[in-house]
């Protein structure tokens, strides 16, 4: 039996492609999904929000914090209702601020 090593290696190459662009699009989508909770935390943090999450408490802080309930003007209101729908798309995990 003789064994074609250009098409074993060339099968073995487009699974191993599509295995990392999997990886690639979770880690991206991982990325996408930080900076959303980031952008999410610091619009909170501008109006003395009391974190309940450790990383944010640290990156924060909760010293000058005030409410649980902040007030958001329209265009942060749509931002935060913007960001959520991203976080749905995208399937992000839930995380508590």
């Amino acid at each position: 039996m003789k064994l074609n090593l250009k098409r074993i290696a060339t099968k073995s190459i487009t699974i191993s492609s599509l295995v990392l662009a999997g990886f690639g699009s979770a880690y991206a989508a991982d990325a996408q999904c930080d900076k959303l909770q980031q952008q999410k935390a610091l619009i909170h943090a501008a109006h003395g929000y009391c974190f309940k999450d450790e990383d944010a408490k640290k990156k924060y802080g909760n010293s000058d914090c005030h409410t649980k309930k902040p007030k958001f003007s329209g265009p942060e209101a749509k931002r935060l209702a913007q960001i959520e729908e991203k976080e749905k798309e995208l399937n992000c995990p839930k995380k508590d601020l």
